[in-house]
């Protein structure tokens, strides 16, 4: 260990009992900072798996729609008029809506996000749809998320299994025909997806003449932004027109300007920052305070003021190393408790190890700066 590193950690570890409180409030911080900012990055993430599979290259929707779950009705007969456009070579639909989901083993009812697609044209690109969505032709036939909770019973394992999984919803036995991969989340407990015709089975109140989202597929080559700007031209008023990376960003931008999520798990971030922020300033602070003679003779032998800084400075480098490791291993446990509980995706990614790694640094850089104000009253002439 080199001796100026050495010096520090002496001088930290000297009492262990104040060493080891400093470790467990950076530990502390870390984990509420990972497991705020990764709850936050699951909700968002959740919430946009359809627009993140969307293969087409243009997608339309009502313009009075404020998110994915609030999208607004509007006539097929508006989406059939981007046929007039020489480049485009194919249109598709979404439906979506929420049905009654009763569990056949304890009649429990369940609210279950529904979406309708023909499958056969891959307007979205989700797991099992292309394999097993073949079999949505027949009449009260599903895909079952396989992320969806388990309030909804043991789905997933009957299916595995071999056996039929049959179940009542809005008051009609549909069975399970596959498994696909979405998410849960804070705004719905599972998915479903089927047929446009089962869609309008289920939900028999909705006209047949309504979509809900539209796809628009464009030749090789096409340009895309000219497609986009002749096509909302033509529909407004009565549609919007993005392509899906644009819908992405719309859905996001609803979340962090309406929903509280953004604003609720980016303070409980800020909060474990300045838990250790104050925690190890002040222990440094008192490490300070209790080595003042030493520092003045230490100043009196021949040391700056800017040696003594870099001392105090790398207490709380090693602080933060030594609070940074534990404390990411253990949010990464609770990242799979909060997994298998909620089904909402909370996964570690090696940017936000960065970004943390980096806060915990300036978390306790800033404790050591501000501590080392205290050495300015360290004066030899005190000591001798």
């Amino acid at each position: 260990m080199p001796q100026k590193i050495s010096l520090a950690f002496r001088q930290l570890a000297h009492d262990r009992m104040k060493f080891a409180t400093a470790i467990a409030g950076v530990m502390v911080a870390v984990m509420l900072m990972w497991i705020q900012l990764g709850i936050l990055a699951a909700v968002y993430e959740s919430t946009t798996v359809i627009h993140r599979h969307i293969t087409s290259d243009l997608v339309v929707f009502h313009p009075l729609s404020e998110n994915m779950n609030g999208l607004k009705p509007f006539s097929v007969r508006t989406l059939y008029r981007v046929r007039g456009y020489p480049d485009v070579t194919g249109i598709g639909e979404l439906l979506i809506g929420v049905v009654e989901w009763r569990r056949p083993d304890n009649g429990t009812i369940w609210k279950m996000q529904t979406y309708g697609i023909e499958v056969e044209e891959g307007w979205v690109d989700l797991p099992g749809l292309m394999t097993d969505g073949q079999s949505l032709k027949e009449a009260d036939t599903f895909l079952f998320d396989r992320n969806s909770r388990a309030v909804f019973g043991p789905v997933v394992q009957t299916f595995l299994g071999g056996k039929a999984f049959e179940v009542e919803l809005n008051h009609r036995r549909a069975r399970v025909v596959g498994l696909t991969s979405m998410a849960a989340s804070f705004g719905q407990q599972g998915n479903i997806v089927t047929s446009r015709a089962n869609y309008l089975r289920l939900l028999k109140q909705f006209s047949p003449d309504e979509v809900h989202l539209g796809f628009v597929r464009l030749r090789p080559g096409a340009d895309i932004p000219k497609a986009q700007a002749y096509l909302r031209q033509i529909l407004a008023p009565e549609a919007l027109v993005m392509t899906p990376q644009e819908f992405t960003d719309f859905e996001l931008l609803y979340l962090k300007q309406n929903a509280p999520v953004g604003f609720v798990f980016t303070m409980g971030a800020v909060a474990g920052f300045f838990i250790g922020f104050i925690v190890v300033y002040q222990i440094l602070y008192t490490d300070v305070t209790n080595n003042l003679p030493n520092f003045a003779t230490m100043k009196a032998i021949g040391f700056t003021d800017w040696a003594l800084f870099r001392i105090v400075i790398r207490q709380g480098v090693i602080l933060s190393v030594l609070g940074y490791i534990p404390g990411s291993i253990l949010a990464i446990g609770f990242y799979h408790i909060i997994q298998v509980g909620t089904s909402i995706p909370v996964r570690p990614t090696w940017d936000r190890a960065w970004l943390l790694l980096g806060l915990t640094c300036l978390m306790c850089l800033l404790s050591g700066a501000m501590a080392t104000r205290k050495l300015r009253a360290a004066d030899p002439a005190d000591v001798f």
